[in-house]
């Protein structure tokens, strides 16, 4: 794979060429920086209006037809929470021009992402409003089912209730109150925010011309835009937090513990690297203290990981238990986080963590999207290491790194959602 290609196109655009000639199609995408604030329900539901329909293809129809034509491309929109900013994303996979009869499917690509962003459907000075009633109704729906997984909703509550007084709190897809409120005028002026002053990193994954890319996005990319917008960093907080226990009940068969740390660690400090291994060793996968000890030799839980919120400087643990065992199965998490620090990690754990990271970040690079996720994380955070020199960061790290890094990570929330019947945590 080449290395990641950066250009500075002015006005707060950054675009990333990663070009690689195993790809036999092109994956763009235009990820635009907004911060998580008050305008967070408006950001969400953008991109779902502006897909609907822009001037020249007015419809879903048209839109349907025009992909047809470029060979069945794929066109999609998203919105991603990135630490406190979200991400509002606008992607086209298509096949490499190079393997077809037709010429331009590129830059027609180019073209209509333009259109989508920059040329939307108005009436009366606002976007069209079968098309905002629509998409609310369907962000709503969204939201709403977030409720249907368990697992899921159980970490965002986690999240919530850890995160209380912070931007992190806020839902990625924002909230049912603000879209029932939601004015279509205020809308479209946070819109025009967007496409005013958000900093915009392009994407462009493929088999490509460096210099044609370039030329491609600044020909057809007609943003009108003023100074960009500093988004805030994230705040990570750095502290040895007291603990606090949070029950919900709620209609669910099995229940769901939730254990919020604060890592105190920043994805641009060194100790990163060591996290990610601590992280893996402690609940990774089939190799991890937790799956092994949690739910396989004591059956304590149905499922048990540990994941890393980077951007945010958190460590969650999941596991679905049953509620008779809440106490027992909080104890024995707990010992997996304190043989962390007591050094009572195994070579075996230590190899098979280190293992399962590097494999892991050797298929991202056979996935053009997850390579963008990738590349998105290092615009977000201000990170400059390549794919290479993160298996070769993580390769370096020594266990004793890893036990250093486990004294930084505090236990912050407990969080159960228990049956009806278990209010009590003793159940």
């Amino acid at each position: 794979m080449s290395d990641i290609i950066i250009k500075e196109l002015g006005k707060g655009i950054n675009l990333h060429i990663i070009p690689d000639k195993k790809f036999k199609t092109v994956y763009i995408s235009y990820c635009f920086h907004r911060d998580l604030d008050e305008d967070y329900t408006y950001n969400a539901l953008i991109p779902a209006v502006l897909k609907r329909g822009c001037k020249g293809y007015e419809d879903q129809k048209k839109i349907g037809a025009f992909l047809e034509e470029q060979y069945g491309a794929l066109f999609d929109v998203g919105v991603q929470k990135r630490g406190e900013r979200q991400i509002l994303r606008f992607t086209m996979d298509l096949v490499n021009e190079a393997y077809t009869a037709k010429d331009g499917l590129l830059a027609q690509s180019f073209y209509f992402l333009n259109r989508i962003i920059n040329k939307p459907l108005l009436e009366n000075s606002a976007f069209r409003e079968d098309y905002v009633s629509q998409e609310k109704e369907n962000l709503k729906n969204k939201i709403q089912a977030l409720i249907n997984d368990k697992i899921q909703y159980s970490i965002e509550r986690c999240i919530q209730e850890m995160c209380k007084d912070e931007k992190y709190s806020r839902f990625v897809l924002g909230s049912v109150e603000d879209l029932e409120s939601l004015a279509s005028e205020r809308l479209y002026k946070v819109y025009q925010d967007m496409i005013v002053s958000s900093p915009l990193d392009i994407f462009v994954v493929g088999d490509v011309d460096v210099e044609k890319v370039s030329f491609l996005i600044k020909n057809s990319l007609d943003l009108d835009r003023a100074q960009t917008k500093v988004i805030p960093e994230t705040i990570i907080k750095r502290v040895g937090v007291k603990q606090r226990e949070v029950v919900e009940s709620m209609d669910v068969a099995q229940a769901k513990l939730n254990i919020g740390f604060r890592t105190n660690t920043s994805v641009r400090e060194n100790e990163y690297f060591p996290l990610v291994v601590y992280a893996s060793i402690l609940g990774g996968g089939p190799h991890s203290k937790l799956f092994i000890n949690v739910r396989e030799r004591s059956s304590l839980a149905y499922y048990a990981f540990a994941r890393l919120e980077k951007y945010k400087g958190l460590m969650l643990i999941g596991s679905g238990i049953d509620q008779k065992h809440y106490q027992k199965a909080l104890d024995i998490i707990m010992e997996q986080v304190k043989d962390m620090e007591k050094a009572n990690i195994s070579d075996q754990e230590f190899t098979a963590a280190i293992n399962a990271i590097t494999t892991s970040l050797k298929g991202a690079k056979d996935e053009p999207e997850q390579l963008v996720s990738y590349y998105l994380g290092n615009a977000v955070t201000g990170a400059n290491f390549t794919l290479d020199d993160f298996i070769e960061k993580i390769q370096q790290v020594k266990l004793e790194d890893v036990v250093e890094v486990s004294k930084r990570v505090k236990v912050d929330t407990v969080y159960l959602l228990s049956p009806k019947e278990g209010n009590s945590l003793n159940g």
